[in-house]
């Protein structure tokens, strides 16, 4: 009985457009001499990327996760996982196109229902290379809308999946068990495809590198014609030459000259400008602490001036009060009384 080929492997962000690249073949050149790109018409998708591409889908349930806390995911958090589904060359030579289809479609059904199908980024299947294999990848949700793939894959995740799958794709008439723990045969085609996909990145930064280079030549050489072709020139007698004239010749160098002088100043330019943009905020926030500290001390200012006041009417009273006190003790209170002096209406 054939075995079940099934492993996970777990990616950031940053890996998701070389996934997608391999996947989709996108790429024009691949390391792994496997593929057969006249085959890869025989390639098919059991899900359709809900997205513009695995990446817009894969951020999108990222965005929405239940994150109470607010913070952002770390650049390095595992926000894609994929599994590849197949078995041994045998195994497939032995079954229909039809037959071998309903073999992946049984295996999309148990995963979806085991990640969740709303998590389903991708599902395709890869007829192109030795033996046929599915790609199935998925946001690691937990139940409660988390982001969390140590939670979702663990040991006890990939010994169910490696118990229940075989025993379903069984239930559909499939002959299969389950591989063995840690086979080589198991993951050959799994170590296979890492060590491809490091080639092919490695092979499109040089091709990347290469591009940016033909670009930059391409530009240097826009510059060159359009400074030289409106120069008139001739033929010397002896051949093999061209002259231009003097006067042309000095109107060239200058501006030459001229254009690295522009160069250089809007360079120059372009620091001092980065450097006042740069002083203006420190003085912005300067400016916004002072306002912030003058504003408190007026508003001191003002409390210490009105208790002061109210110490000094207070000490007035208290005067009037032992004035008062003093003038009836001495028997002069009634002749200020008399004299049209009220004491009592003088308020303090």
């Amino acid at each position: 009985m054939a075995k079940l080929v099934c492993h996970g492997e777990k990616y950031t962000k940053g890996a998701i457009g070389k996934i997608e690249r391999h996947n989709e073949r996108l790429n024009e050149h691949y390391g792994n001499q496997d593929i057969d790109l006249e085959r890869s018409h025989l390639n098919y998708k059991l899900m359709e990327c809900p997205e513009k591409n695995y990446y817009a889908a894969v951020m999108n349930l990222v965005d929405i996760r239940n994150n109470p806390t607010g913070k952002k995911l770390r650049k390095d958090a595992i926000v894609l996982t994929e599994f590849i589904i197949s078995s041994s060359n045998d195994f497939f030579e032995e079954l229909t196109p039809e037959k071998q289809r309903e073999y992946f479609e049984v295996a999309l059904g148990y995963l979806e229902e085991a990640f969740g199908k709303k998590n389903t980024i991708y599902a395709v299947v890869h007829n192109d290379e030795h033996t046929p294999h599915m790609h199935f990848g998925f946001v690691p949700m937990t139940e409660d809308n988390r982001v969390c793939a140590k939670d979702v894959i663990n040991r006890n995740t990939l010994r169910k999946i490696q118990e229940e799958l075989p025993k379903r794709l069984q239930e559909a008439g499939f002959h299969i068990e389950r591989g063995e723990v840690n086979s080589e045969a198991v993951h050959r085609t799994v170590k296979q495809y890492k060590a491809d996909m490091e080639k092919e990145k490695a092979e499109l930064a040089i091709t990347i590198q290469g591009q940016k280079q033909e670009l930059q030549k391409l530009a240097t050489v826009k510059t060159e014609i359009k400074s030289v072709e409106k120069i008139s020139t001739g033929k010397t007698i002896l051949g093999g030459k061209v002259t231009v004239d003097e006067k042309d010749y000095k109107k060239l160098t200058s501006l030459a000259k001229k254009q690295l002088a522009k160069e250089s100043n809007e360079k120059k330019l372009s620091n001092e400008v980065s450097l006042l943009q740069k002083e203006n905020k420190e003085l912005q926030a300067i400016n916004a602490n002072l306002s912030s500290q003058l504003q408190m001390e007026k508003s001191m200012s003002h409390r210490l001036s009105i208790k002061s006041l109210q110490a000094e009417i207070y000490e007035l009273r208290r005067f009037k009060q032992k004035a008062e006190e003093f003038m009836k003790k001495r028997g002069i209170y009634d002749y200020f009384h008399k004299s049209g002096i009220d004491l009592n209406k003088m308020e303090l």
